[in-house]
């Protein structure tokens, strides 16, 4: 869903989105419908974006790659300006962020993406460490068992290691 700038009323745009036909479905899997939140609002030049995110994924442990349940819930400010159009556009100048630009997007058009924002937040709310549970015991490394469900039998779980063998040749 691309605005274009011009289509922002003075006293702002409020965007609800109910469906979820925008979620990157390669890396995640809506449970059910979420909830989107949008507002803009242009202000000397530039849009002024917020928002609140309220989605469940399905999501892959990374120790026993079962699926769990994940609320996603983020708030999310943005501003969009417009490149500046000069004979010195094409030279790279240095310059020094302050924490205000972390959240400035700088577009060529006068157009603002919304379902490419709500995508990135997405992926932005991910944990970088997807578990099921903090106690989450993992795979087997030697038999693969997933070890949340039951003790495997291989020689890793009973506690009988393959390097026992040596033991035996330890002089004392």
């Amino acid at each position: 869903m691309q605005i274009r700038w011009d289509e922002i009323p003075a006293d702002g745009l409020f965007l609800r989105i109910d469906d979820d036909s925008w979620v990157p479905g390669n890396e995640v899997t809506c449970q059910g419908m979420g909830t989107c939140v949008v507002s803009l609002k242009k202000e000397r030049g530039r849009v002024l974006l917020s928002g609140m995110l309220h989605l469940s994924l399905v999501l892959d442990c990374d120790r026993c790659l079962d699926s769990f349940a994940y609320a996603l819930a983020e708030e999310f400010d943005l501003v969009f300006e417009l490149l500046v159009k000069d004979e010195d556009a094409g030279l790279v100048k240095e310059y020094f962020c302050k924490d205000s630009d972390l959240n400035v997007v700088y577009l060529a058009e006068p157009v603002v993406d919304v379902f490419a924002v709500l995508t990135q937040q997405v992926y932005l709310g991910l944990p970088d460490k997807r578990l099921c549970s903090e106690n989450c015991l993992g795979l087997c490394p030697e038999c693969g068992t997933n070890l949340n469900h039951c003790p495997c039998d291989c020689a890793r779980g009973t506690g009988v290691s393959p390097f026992s063998v040596l033991s035996k040749l330890k002089t004392h």
